[in-house]
């Protein structure tokens, strides 16, 4: 398999939660599983590290970074920013096509009710929105703001929240559709806030990340 290949795979285990927080990260088991060497296997943990994703614990091991509320502030506020940027320059530049992409998404998000892959759903049309602002630099901020701050989700406790993502998705794409910069921006911002606010509301009494509120 792939050296990329298999990133992407220890990525979305751990921004998904298959591999929670705290979790130590074998290279034996995963050289086996994977069959890739030793190398490749260490330049993906560098990647995942400088990433915020894992922390190597020297005479330890390599672990799944835990996820602190505290730490995640920062994030929220450069994200809400960006964010609202994201839906603003999207609306003046998405293509036809990419408007079409993001109906299909929301079409699926219709029919989907395990919350993980909701949640992905979520994830793809998010990035198919950042990738149509034509600027790389940000789409890729957003791209590693959302990954750490997706894992804060608890998904058997967010199905009700997640029920509206349709909803503000079509909102979204009929704006993007009107090139409506000022509302893109808007529905984007309220998404988040509204993310924040269930997170705030679930974090406390989840054992597996830190209680630092």
């Amino acid at each position: 398999m792939e050296r990329d290949e298999v990133l992407d795979i220890i990525k979305e285990r751990i921004v998904y939660l298959d591999y929670e927080p705290g979790k130590q990260l074998r290279e034996k088991e995963l050289r086996e599983e994977f069959n890739i060497g030793r190398t490749p296997l260490r330049e993906i943990f560098i990647k995942l590290e400088n990433e915020g994703l894992i922390t190597t614990v020297p005479h330890s091991g390599t672990y799944v970074s835990t996820v602190s509320f505290h730490e995640l502030r920062d994030l929220f506020e450069v994200r809400s920013y960006l964010i609202s940027l994201a839906g603003k320059l999207a609306a003046r530049r998405i293509t036809e096509g990419e408007i079409k992409k993001l109906r299909e998404l929301i079409e699926e998000m219709n029919s989907e009710e395990d919350p993980k892959e909701l949640m992905k759903l979520d994830s793809r049309a998010h990035e198919l929105v950042n990738n149509a602002t034509k600027n790389g630099v940000l789409a890729e901020n957003l791209r590693k703001l959302r990954q750490q701050s997706v894992r804060i989700w608890v998904f058997p406790r967010t199905k009700k929240f997640m029920s509206k993502f349709k909803d503000e998705f079509l909102e979204l794409t009929e704006a993007l559709e009107d090139g409506n910069e000022k509302k893109s921006g808007n529905i984007l911002a309220s998404h988040m806030e509204d993310f924040i606010d269930e997170i705030k509301d679930q974090f406390i009494s989840e054992s597996h990340l830190e209680r630092e509120l």
